[in-house]
């Protein structure tokens, strides 16, 4: 079936964070088959650099009207009672991170753009499909394992943190285009990271997923 130009690219690192919105999406029903024509799902690469250059080709050869990232996230553990492992929430502000700069080791020259934010108005639809939790992102290079450096990441307000969501809003960003993120928590952020993400992240991206799936037949109703 055709896609109807102008629809909507939902986005992930990798295709097991996509896959139960592609699922959902193939299914035969007629919300299936009705979301199927306006919705186009790829996984664009792990970490900064790769997602940031694999969602700009899938923005080119989509040509969406707007872009939704899903994926996991690791929980700093001061927000960990409002987020815990399993829930799902929205993107506010992102900021790339260098860890080297809050150590006041370096800095980010300044044409360097370090925050972005997602659009208000698709952030405000999908918070009422069922991700109600607006929160402030932190987008490093490398996913933290020490808890000394989760504590000095979220003293800078982050609540969540995610390797690609601030690159792939760069390059909505330069394609004009609106931009929402929303995330599955699937681990708190320190050095048990790795061990429950492996354990959770299938549910923790199936929550996401079912948020913008719950979306999806809102704006078909």
């Amino acid at each position: 079936m055709a896609r109807k130009a102008g629809g909507t690219l939902v986005l992930s690192a990798w295709e097991p964070e996509v896959a139960p919105l592609r699922r959902l999406v193939g299914g035969r029903s007629r919300e299936a088959r009705a979301a199927a024509r306006e919705v186009v799902l790829s996984a664009v690469g792990v970490g900064t650099v790769d997602a940031a250059v694999g969602a700009a080709g899938a923005i080119a050869r989509a040509n969406p009207a707007r872009v939704i990232f899903v994926g996991t996230a690791g929980v700093y553990p001061r927000a960990a009672r409002v987020l815990p492992v399993g829930a799902a929430a929205l993107a506010g502000e992102l900021r790339l991170v260098s860890t080297a700069t809050l150590r006041g080791e370096a800095y980010h020259p300044a044409p360097l753009v370090a925050a972005a934010d997602t659009t208000p108005a698709l952030r405000a639809r999908l918070a009422r499909a069922g991700a109600t939790v607006i929160v402030s992102i932190a987008c490093p290079l490398a996913i933290t394992q020490s808890a000394s450096l989760a504590r000095r990441i979220s003293a800078t307000g982050a609540a969540l943190e995610n390797l690609e969501a601030f690159a792939v809003a760069r390059a909505a960003a330069a394609a004009g285009v609106h931009f929402a993120a929303v995330l599955g928590v699937s681990n708190v952020v320190g050095p048990r990271a790795h061990l429950e993400w492996r354990a959770n992240h299938l549910p923790a991206s199936r929550a996401a997923c079912h948020v913008v799936w719950s979306w999806l037949r809102a704006t078909r109703g």
